[in-house]
């Protein structure tokens, strides 16, 4: 439970750069990293957060790259709601 708010502060944090940088990379690493840092500090295995976060850098670089696409507004808010679906059902 407290893995999964971690997960949509950081994708909330990670927005939030976006909106300032515009920068999917930046935003992607801004998600992932610390996740990852945090899923080792809670005693997960080393190779369980190295997949786990790369798979959470690749699903938050394609949604930040799909937003650079997309015109600001109901898409852009559509891909995020999509992405924090899959953040916090599937993963």
């Amino acid at each position: 439970m407290l893995f999964l708010i971690v997960k949509i502060l950081m994708l909330a944090l990670a927005y939030k750069l976006y909106l300032v940088k515009k920068e999917p990379y930046f935003s992607a690493l801004l998600f992932s990293i610390p996740l990852a840092l945090f899923g080792l500090f809670m005693g997960h295995s080393l190779m369980g957060v190295f997949v786990g976060s790369a798979i959470l850098f690749a699903l938050a670089f394609i949604c930040f790259l799909l937003m650079t696409k997309l015109p600001r507004g109901m898409p852009e808010y559509a891909v995020l709601a999509v992405t924090a679906a899959i953040v916090i059902f599937a993963i």
